[in-house]
């Protein structure tokens, strides 16, 4: 327990750290005569990042918060603090007058949602003493008691549903051993991509970018759904909920449902969603077109990429490609949000670039005001990322190239661009297969519509 010493800004920067922070984003010049500025401290490891504007300080929260897997942090005009790893939500300011309640309401930033966003007034004096007894608080997401299935459901025609949730919980693993024990496939939001190395004959593929995906990946021919993680701006329910029974559990539930369940028979084959999109986009991978096959292009980021390294995409073509034809094999490796956010991607990458992981950010010509304020940021504090800006343009003679190139930007220093010339009008592919593009609908922040790039 605390023994009354320290600030009450110190107290706020241990519940910070204890919610998995690492860095807290501000947007005013730092100042030693700030009486809100949170302290850094080496003893609980929050780095404190002067912006210098509130929009990159809470875009650059939200990405930190959306590659987990704990909250981005932002300070904004002194006292408002923004936790968040949803990047485009925004959320309702509540008011803190009383520092009792500080470590259990910021606990509860994300309490009952995957990605989430809360933001908070601190209407108190940071430098005055902490009262006795307050510590940070760590709301857990276990219990003791755990789950089975009865065998009697082993007979169903099961499939399970896994979100963004079972990555930043930790729990890939145990979604593994339930593939394994039930015998079934698993398909994944592009929230979850990499649960399954893209060949692993439990993975059935990635939902949700596409008007006809749920249909073709069999989730409204199952008998049995098990769901955890979801985001619902990925799956709406309306989606995919229909006449199966569902059962909707925890991540940390996941590795005993069917422990009791007899020995499995050969895992089913792929649905139409896979093995249509494989078929569809299998000489696209190898194609030596330039522009590039958009699919091409993406299995070049693969490639070249490093373990523990992180790819991440603006929504819209770049992103759409990226979610769907990335052969992932590492969980949390690749991420495109779930809102229409500009700048998203070079945010990502200026906070990998922070933590020491590699880092491509992905976006598409002409490059909007937000990354090109984001990229001048990340060159004044002198770090290093490759973007990559997809286009029509870019001095690319060999497809070949491709890869050579981005490898030699990631084994460089600084801010590296590569305009990359892709060619969209192979989104047609796609839609041909799945329909048309449902992710960041056109309304949602002015969001993006696969029709334009047919």
């Amino acid at each position: 327990m605390s023994d009354g010493t320290g600030t009450i800004g110190e107290l706020v920067g241990r519940c910070l750290a204890g919610l998995g922070a690492r860095r807290v984003f501000v947007a005013s010049p730092l100042t030693s005569a700030d009486p809100h500025v949170i302290a850094p401290s080496t003893e609980i490891g929050l780095d404190l990042h002067p912006v210098g504007d509130a929009e990159l300080a809470l875009m650059l929260a939200s990405a930190d918060g959306r590659i987990g897997p704990g909250p981005g942090a932002a300070i904004i005009d002194g006292r408002r603090l923004v936790l968040t790893s949803a990047p485009g939500i925004t959320a309702d300011v509540v008011r803190i007058s009383d520092p009792a309640y500080l470590p259990g309401a910021l606990a509860g930033w994300s309490l009952g949602a995957v990605h989430a966003a809360a933001e908070y007034d601190l209407d108190l004096d940071l430098d005055a003493p902490a009262p006795p007894g307050l510590d940070p608080v760590v709301l857990e997401d276990t219990s003791d008691e755990l789950l089975t299935l009865s065998p009697i459901l082993a007979e169903f025609s099961t499939l399970v549903l896994a979100g963004p949730g079972v990555v930043r919980a930790g729990h890939v693993n145990g979604l593994r051993a339930l593939a394994a024990a039930a015998g079934c496939g698993v398909v994944n939001s592009w929230g979850a991509k990499g649960v399954f190395v893209w060949d692993d004959p439990h993975h059935y593929g990635t939902i949700g970018l596409q008007s006809r995906d749920f249909d073709l990946a069999g989730l409204n021919d199952a008998q049995l759904i098990i769901a955890s993680g979801l985001d619902p701006l990925e799956t709406p329910i309306e989606r995919w909920n229909r006449s199966a029974q569902v059962l909707e559990v925890e991540p940390w539930q996941l590795s005993t449902l069917a422990h009791y369940w007899p020995d499995p028979g050969p895992v089913p084959g792929p649905p139409p969603l896979y093995a249509q999109l494989s078929s569809a986009l299998a000489d696209r991978y190898r194609s030596d077109d330039v522009p590039l096959a958009p699919a091409r292009a993406a299995a070049d980021l693969a490639a070249v990429v490093p373990p523990g390294g992180l790819v991440l995409a603006d929504p819209g073509p770049a992103g759409l490609w990226v979610a769907r034809a990335f052969p992932t094999s590492e969980p949390g490796s690749v991420i495109v949000p779930t809102a229409f956010v500009r700048g998203f991607a070079v945010a990502g990458a200026v906070v990998a670039a922070l933590a020491g992981r590699p880092a491509i950010a992905v976006t598409t010509d002409p490059v909007d005001p937000t990354t090109d304020a984001v990229l001048e940021l990340a060159r004044r504090w002198d770090l290093s990322l490759v973007v990559e800006v997809w286009g029509g343009d870019g001095p690319l003679d060999h497809a070949g190239d491709h890869a050579e190139r981005l490898a030699e930007a990631l084994g460089g220093p600084g801010v590296d661009r590569l305009d990359v010339p892709v060619a969209f009008a192979e989104t047609a592919i796609l839609v041909d297969v799945a329909g048309d593009v449902i992710a960041w609908p056109r309304g949602a922040a002015g969001g993006w519509s696969s029709r334009a790039e047919n």
